[in-house]
């Protein structure tokens, strides 16, 4: 049995890895894309939120998807449908095409994303949802690192989507191949969810953990998208030093959920959490301030490295209070709520860059860190009332 679980475990963080591909290449695209269509700051907003728009349509449904369809069948057609997304953009004569190309990311991505963390949250240990995440970590590090080397090169913006869309498109033939190793596991797959989705959206658990959700998944995406131009047109950097430390924004959340996908066998996840959320804010803190060079750039990559074990941790975490039937709704909820602050906040941004400054989007990002800390701190309160004997933990 150990052979299929491995096997299972692998698809999953190349499941993970492909999601992370699309999700930085727009921080870095962006300038040269806006230039070529004759655009604001705002419109990256715009972009994020087609996406969005998709990811919530497929997220909600996330959990009868992956019960009907397999996670392995799932795997291989939201791909291929990121894959042509990519192609979309890559294609764009005009900004109306690449904007009507977003949806497909969010479509291909929404369901996967969901389905992926509930069987994981179901199937694998905390540790491991951890390094699952790190794979995304992996794949939203190697994509803006990939387009820089592009754009520095002197090739138009277009050839870093196509880029992309090749390494999906491999992802997406392995996936198809392999599509059958899922059924193997039938037996102990992903069931659909028996609870009232009702039920267990007024629970209040999950009623705190979506606004927790919403804005963590806003931060850490939206700074992410940001980093960039702020880095470029308001720091001073160069475009090479610029893609360089966007990715490596990204490599730290990978690197960070490493670590604490390890500590976790040795420190309770809420602690893990609460750190995490601290850590954050410092990060924002001295990225915000902008006392020196030095400070601003050790302020980003450990905002990165503190948020990487919130969100797969809260994830495991919901597994564990609410129990197997009301996990895949909860997770669902969770998730799309998410997605509304990735595509909401990210927008607000370009309207702060545009109406303010770019320097006032890291003081929202901060706002938004402090906000991260009480709701999180808000949850442990409610979930010791509810009070939840901890299971077993998963191996």
């Amino acid at each position: 049995m150990a052979k299929p679980f491995y096997l299972l475990l692998l698809i999953a963080y190349m499941g993970f890895i492909g999601l992370g591909l699309p999700d930085a290449t727009h921080g870095v695209t962006w300038p040269s894309v806006r230039d070529s269509f004759g655009l604001g700051n705002s419109g990256l907003g715009l972009i994020i939120a087609g996406g969005g728009l998709g990811y919530l349509c497929s997220s909600f449904i996330a959990g009868r998807l992956v019960a009907k369809l397999g996670v392995g069948t799932l795997l291989a057609g939201s791909s291929l449908v990121v894959t042509l997304g990519l192609a979309g953009f890559a294609l764009a004569p005009n900004w109306l095409w690449f904007l009507a190309a977003t949806p497909l990311i969010g479509l291909g991505s929404g369901a996967i994303d969901a389905g992926l963390n509930t069987y994981a949250a179901q199937h694998f240990s905390t540790r491991h949802m951890n390094w699952l995440h790190a794979s995304f970590g992996i794949g939203v590090t190697a994509s803006p690192l990939l387009v820089t080397g592009v754009l520095v090169l002197g090739w138009d913006w277009r050839w870093g989507y196509w880029l992309v869309a090749a390494l999906l498109a491999a992802m997406t033939g392995l996936f198809f191949l392999t599509r059958h190793w899922w059924q193997r596991d039938a037996n102990s797959a992903t069931k659909a969810p028996s609870d009232s989705p009702w039920a267990t959206f007024r629970h209040p658990v999950v009623v705190i953990q979506m606004p927790l959700f919403f804005v963590y998944t806003g931060l850490e995406l939206g700074l992410g998208q940001w980093a960039f131009t702020i880095l470029s047109e308001s720091r001073d950097f160069t475009l090479a030093q610029a893609g360089t430390w966007t990715g490596l924004y990204w490599g730290s959340l990978a690197i960070g959920r490493f670590v604490f996908g390890w500590l976790v066998s040795y420190v309770a996840t809420d602690s893990i959490i609460r750190l995490a959320t601290v850590l954050a804010v410092a990060g924002i803190s001295l990225l915000t301030l902008n006392l020196q060079a030095s400070l601003s750039i050790f302020g980003l990559l450990l905002t990165g490295f503190a948020c990487a074990p919130i969100f797969p941790s809260l994830v495991s975490r919901t597994h564990e209070r609410l129990g197997p039937a009301a996990a895949g709704h909860a997770i669902g909820f969770q998730v799309s709520a998410a997605m509304l602050g990735a595509m909401t906040l990210p927008f607000l941004y370009g309207l702060l860059s545009k109406w303010v400054s770019l320097e006032a989007i890291l003081w929202f990002c901060l706002s938004q860190g402090l906000l991260l800390l009480l709701l999180h701190e808000a949850l442990l309160r409610v979930a010791n009332r509810k009070t939840l004997s901890k299971p077993k933990e998963k191996t």
